[in-house]
Formats: C-alpha cells, structure tokens, sequence
C-alpha cells in the first residue's frame, strides 16, 4: 500500500526533469515505446520513487489545445 502518493502535471520534459534532479532522484528503468514514453527514478537506500511518463492531454485547464503532457508520480515502495 502506497503511504504517499503525489501526481504533478508538465508540459515539457525539461520541466519534468529539472523537478525530478532538484528532489535528488537518480534514472533506475526506462520502457519506451514508439510515442509512450515512462522512466523510473529512485533514491540511493531509499524507498521513493518517481514514475515519469508521457500522456496525450489538455495542456491547460483554461484552453483547448492538447499536447504531450509529462506526468510525475511520487510515491513509497513497500
């Protein structure tokens, strides 16, 4: 069962990433598949994992305009 689970939405993969290094999670997995793309980051003797991955959605809530949105999920291992 997931303690903590935190989900935050970016419209670019920089973004994503440049969020992902500040909280000091390091590559573990990734699995890419023509336009689907997820990775797996972890901390070093630490329970937390990052789950990166790429949807098609709204890339606004105020707009219609829809794009690849990148998804950060947070949670614990157990």
């Amino acid at each position: 069962m997931n303690v903590k689970n935190k989900t935050l939405k970016f419209n670019s993969n920089e973004k994503a990433l440049r969020y992902i290094r500040e909280l000091g999670f390091n590559l573990k997995d990734r699995h890419c598949f023509k336009e689907d793309r997820s990775y797996l980051y972890t901390k070093k003797f630490s329970k937390q994992q990052v789950y990166l991955r790429s949807t098609y959605d709204f890339l606004n809530d105020n707009t219609i305009e829809m794009g690849t949105v990148w998804t950060v999920q947070q949670f614990i291992r157990s």
